[in-house]
């Protein structure tokens, strides 16, 4: 990881552009300081290779092409992955759900150390659901990242959580808002799984 600036990569993955996931994470990463590395990245435009679980097949995994190696590269450079995704059906989105699947391809490929690599970064989810108290229906999305963060040795920031359905709805929750000035600039063992 970088020791002069922190590079903190926001991964886009809803199906609607500027939804209300997206909006309330742009809010969050205004109070980032000075300095810090924010790379945005719609997911949906890096990921035109489909995953195929090949690891009982015979030679297992091939190499990445050009465009999936260099999402591989990008998530590697990064001090802090922010995984920005509405709760659709009680769980990621698809696109997230995807870019989760080529974790397990690149585990595979040996020159990447992805593992290795990946150790001690940290990782956050930011989401919106339409639901407008019960923030039990984003507990499936945060319970499957921080396993995943686990099973990789990562460190768990934990969620922001929003409200709203409507483009922009996420706006005008104040709970959520104020939730997103500290979200990202918190100390890390302050942060746990609620937007407040």
């Amino acid at each position: 990881m970088s020791t002069t600036s922190r590079n903190v990569l926001f991964l886009l993955s809803s199906s609607r552009e500027g939804g209300n996931a997206e909006q309330l994470a742009r809010q969050a990463a205004l109070s980032l300081p000075p300095g810090t590395v924010v790379d945005w990245l719609r997911l949906e435009e890096h990921l035109r290779q489909p995953f195929r679980d090949l690891r009982h097949a015979p030679g297992g995994y091939p190499k990445p092409g050009p465009e999936l190696l260099a999402l591989a590269e990008r998530t590697l450079a990064a001090d802090e992955l922010v995984i920005v995704s509405p709760v659709y059906w009680y769980n990621l989105s698809s696109t997230a759900q995807h870019y989760l699947e080529h974790w397990s391809w690149w585990l595979r490929v040996p020159e990447l150390r992805f593992r290795e690599r990946m150790r001690g970064r940290v990782l956050s989810f930011v989401t919106a659901h339409s639901s407008e108290e019960d923030d039990a229906v984003a507990q499936p999305p945060i319970q499957s990242l921080r396993l995943s963060a686990d099973y990789l040795g990562l460190r768990w920031r934990g969620a922001l959580i929003g409200h709203g359905s409507a483009p922009g709805q996420v706006l005008t929750d104040s709970r959520a808002l104020d939730a997103a000035r500290e979200f990202l600039v918190r100390p890390l063992e302050a942060a746990d799984t609620r937007a407040a």
